[in-house]
């Protein structure tokens, strides 16, 4: 055989398999269709500060050890409890989940804006382990000593 046979055969087998693969997807296109469809896109991008309710059991945070809580997290829609003013737009606050919680977040953060206690805010940052409630965090009285967990601040949503 020479070069021209042995193209020739080579297209010809070609385009038997071309047409014989049209032909098939021509005879059963729902197969086709149904496969198509049941493919599902899945999201593999995580939202950079996950929602700690869905992270961890926030009704009794005692049970993870400092090492645990260390993770970037959005802690949303939290109660302000208590606020005091550090400087000039620099306040330590100290967040709960619920407002009858005893569960406390504690963070300082800069912000503008006026607070109020128990008015909600949103505080997206990484937790740094657990803590207590000092007197030189200038909180009520009632808060001195109880067990928080520490949050520094990356961005604050008021």
């Amino acid at each position: 055989m020479n070069r021209k046979q042995i193209a020739l055969l080579t297209s010809f087998s070609v385009l038997t398999s071309i047409s014989l693969t049209s032909i098939n997807s021509s005879i059963h296109p729902r197969t086709h269709l149904i496969k198509a469809t049941n493919k599902k896109k899945v999201s593999k991008k995580q939202p950079a500060y996950p929602d700690i309710m869905k992270k961890l059991d926030l009704t009794s945070m005692q049970q993870y050890d400092s090492n645990t809580l260390f993770m970037k997290v959005a802690l949303k829609d939290f109660y302000i409890k208590d606020f005091s003013k550090l400087s000039e737009n620099k306040y330590r606050l100290l967040l709960a989940p619920l407002d009858t919680s005893d569960q406390y977040f504690i963070t300082t953060v800069s912000i503008t804006q006026p607070l109020k206690k128990n008015h909600r805010i949103t505080i997206q940052g990484f937790l740094n382990g657990k803590t207590k409630v000092k007197v030189k965090d200038n909180l009520q009285d009632k808060y001195l000593n109880k067990n928080a967990i520490s949050v520094l601040v990356d961005q604050v949503i008021y």
